[in-house]
């Protein structure tokens, strides 16, 4: 690959903060170069205000929802060029919520209900919706560089090591970003990864969806976690 292959993600939201006068917030944003954006923040004020400060001009042409729950698009309405959502299918409250708001702003919607594909400049982009009938979560898997984003909690769908071990393998994944494990149920849960993580010599930076302690706890004690937050830039070939 050459310089313009290059893979830049800012990190505009997140639980922890890695630049000066960038808010905290919980929730997660992430900006693929300047393409396409990984949900948007709790408000739109967090969503501008981080912008601004990040010297950040946010114009995606396709904005990824990874689950309905709004501090995951709470920053919708601050955004502008954008005519495609995509989420997951979703039959819960957070998901008839979503869609009355994307249909409220005009916005066409596509409901993955298991794989999707869509080709971006910088390559294929790959939505895998993981979960029941009833919930599910988006995650966004960029192939020509091995990277799996997960918005929320990976270890909510894929619950035994084994599960997980295969799944990664089979999509031959070198990165992973986001949340390890939910927070809301234990943020120990993450700690079922430790089989996978170990072997992604590529890197893992844990975000949104991955419990404080463990997040610490696993910058320290492992060489291939990096720490981020709010304001990290990430670069991948």
């Amino acid at each position: 690959m050459n310089a313009s292959d290059e893979l830049v993600i800012n990190v505009i939201c997140d639980n922890e903060v890695k630049a000066p006068n960038v808010e905290r917030d919980n929730s997660i944003s992430l900006l693929v170069n300047n393409e396409l954006l990984i949900d948007a923040c709790s408000s739109a004020n967090k969503l501008v205000g981080n912008s601004k400060v990040l010297g950040i001009n946010i114009k995606p042409r396709l904005l990824i929802v990874t689950t309905p729950v709004n501090h995951h698009w709470g920053g919708i309405d601050a955004l502008t060029g954008v005519s495609t959502v995509i989420m997951p299918v979703d039959n819960t409250i957070h998901g008839f919520e979503l869609r009355s708001k994307l249909d409220e702003l005009g916005l066409d919607v596509i409901e993955v209900g298991g794989r999707e594909k869509v080709k971006l400049s910088f390559g294929t982009v790959e939505f895998i919706r993981v979960g029941n009938r009833r919930v599910g979560e988006l995650l966004i898997y960029l192939p020509n560089y091995g990277l799996l984003i997960s918005g929320c909690g990976l270890n909510l769908w894929l619950i035994n090591d084994s599960d997980i071990v295969k799944f990664f393998r089979e999509l031959g994944i070198k990165y992973f970003i986001g949340g390890l494990g939910a927070t809301s149920i234990s943020e120990y849960q993450g700690a079922l990864l430790m089989d996978v993580i170990r072997w992604l010599n590529g890197g893992v930076y844990p975000l949104h969806g991955t419990g404080p302690r463990l997040r610490k706890e696993l910058v320290i004690t492992h060489r291939n976690i990096h720490d981020a937050g709010a304001g990290s830039i990430l670069r991948f070939r």
